[in-house]
Order: structure tokens, then sequence, then C-alpha cells
């Protein structure tokens, strides 16, 4: 099994698990890579090897985004710092799964260039933001200009989690942020991908998506609501909604499992409504 992870010219961090001579899946992680305070570690990649078990047969690469990004970046303008990735290590045409903030990103990865994207999963994240999505996101752009990075980090499995995670994890974190620097590395990546996701509005260009793209989600996400979701879903002509019940925003590690087992069978080409929650 590989286990490799490093940077990509010296500013994109990346880790790649699985089989190497299996068929690439590409992964474009959530806003939490915006707030890594280190080098990519074996101990992280030891977590995404087990995260995504599911696909040890594939050649798995999870890639984040450039440090140091240009102030004003968009989604849409990290989607071609993400096609130059795909062309340059030859992983065309992947599977390509993004996790919200991601999910935001492979929209237009997918719309502008299709000849990279064979299929699409959109994990816990849509069109745009919800209403409330929008207004916590503004919020933690002004802490972090303040600074208040375990207040963000806290506030974030406040919002994500559901049970009693919801209230243990922010309370351990604040207790943390009193005794260590949760500082990320590059602090302004942070306010400039808050801002991406504050901008995100791909409706316009949903049409232009002609993969098969899955669009998983919990119905009790507080970034993404059902209506944006279905509203997604609906603008994608080959578009299939899983929508699981209870479920928060952290969708990704609270239904590993059964989240990978859908998206493997979406990307062999199995169809059947009635495995979807």
């Amino acid at each position: 099994m590989t286990l490799d992870y490093g940077m990509l010219d010296g500013r994109r961090p990346y880790y790649r698990v699985g089989d190497p001579d299996g068929d690439p899946l590409f992964v474009l992680p959530g806003l939490s890579d915006a707030f890594q305070r280190g080098a990519p570690s074996r101990g992280t990649a030891v977590v995404l090897s087990r995260l995504y078990r599911e696909f040890s047969d594939r050649d798995v690469w999870v890639v984040g985004r450039r440090r140091h990004l240009s102030v004003g970046s968009s989604t849409r303008d990290m989607a071609a710092s993400y096609a130059t990735v795909i062309d340059e290590q030859g992983l065309w045409p992947a599977d390509v799964i993004g996790v919200s903030m991601g999910g935001l990103v492979a929209q237009y990865l997918a719309a502008d260039y299709a000849d990279y994207v064979d299929s699409l999963a959109l994990v816990s994240a849509a069109s745009r933001l919800g209403g409330h999505g929008e207004q916590v996101i503004r919020d933690w752009r002004q802490l972090a200009g303040k600074s208040k990075w375990a207040d963000i980090l806290a506030d974030a499995e406040r919002e994500s989690a559901t049970g009693t995670k919801r209230t243990v994890a922010p309370f351990l974190i604040e207790l943390a942020g009193i005794f260590a620097d949760l500082r990320p590395a590059v602090p302004a990546d942070v306010v400039v991908s808050l801002s991406a996701c504050l901008e995100h509005d791909s409706r316009d260009r949903l049409g232009d998506i002609d993969v098969p793209t899955l669009v998983a989600a919990g119905d009790a996400d507080h970034f993404f609501p059902e209506p944006r979701l279905r509203e997604t879903k609906d603008g994608i002509d080959d578009a299939t909604l899983a929508l699981f019940k209870g479920v928060g925003h952290n969708l990704a590690v609270s239904e590993t499992d059964e989240l990978n087992g859908i998206t493997r069978r979406f990307f062999e080409g199995f169809r059947d409504n009635a495995l979807y929650p």
C-alpha cells in the first residue's frame, strides 16, 4: 500500500494512499485544509488510509489548496489550479470527491475541465451556502481577523457535528487553545478561503457538469440545507442525491463507511436509488 505525502512544488500539501497501480481517485478536502498548522505528516497519511480504506485498490490522492493564496482567489480559480495538478501528475480522467469547500471547487473543476473528471461526488456541498451558513462563515472571517483560532475551530464542531460531539469537542478545543498555539500555517489563507466560500454561487454553471454526479449530505447540515442540495442535484443533468437522515455537516467522518460504500458503488455505475438514504 502506498503511504506517500509531502508538498507539490513546495506550496501544495498532498497525501497519496492505496494502490499506485489502481485507477486514480482525486480528493479535494474541506475548509480544514486552510487551518493546517504543520507540514504533511505520516500520522495524517495513516488516518487518511483508514478513512479511504474502501478505496484501497485505487490510487487515492488527497490534495490541498496552494499555500499563500492570492487575495481574492475564487473557488473557480482554485479549480484551475487543481486542473494543473491533475494534468501534471497524469491522473486524468479521475473520479473526484470534493468535501465541503472542496465540493465547491470540484463543481468548477467538472464544469471547466470535463476531460479530467470521470465521475464526481459532492460531499456536504451545494451550489451555494444557505443563509445560516453564510452568517457563520462571516462570523468566522471576523474571528480570523482577530486571530481567534480556537473560537473558530470550536464553533466549527458545534456547527458540523451532531450528538454529544457537538458539546464535548468544542470544550476540548477551547481548552487546548489555552495551552497551545492553534494558529494556522498561513493565517491569510483562512480569510481568502472563507471569502471564496461566501462568494461561491455555481447555479449558472451546474448545467455544464456533464459527468455522473453524486450529491451526498446530511439533512441536518447547517451550511447546506436540503433545499440547496436539491437545487444542486436538479441543476445537473445526471445527478443523484443521497440524503443521510439526522446527519450534520461532518458526514465524511461521522458516516465514513456508509458514505464511502455508496460513493464507490456510484463510481462503478450502480444507480439504484433504493440504496440511497
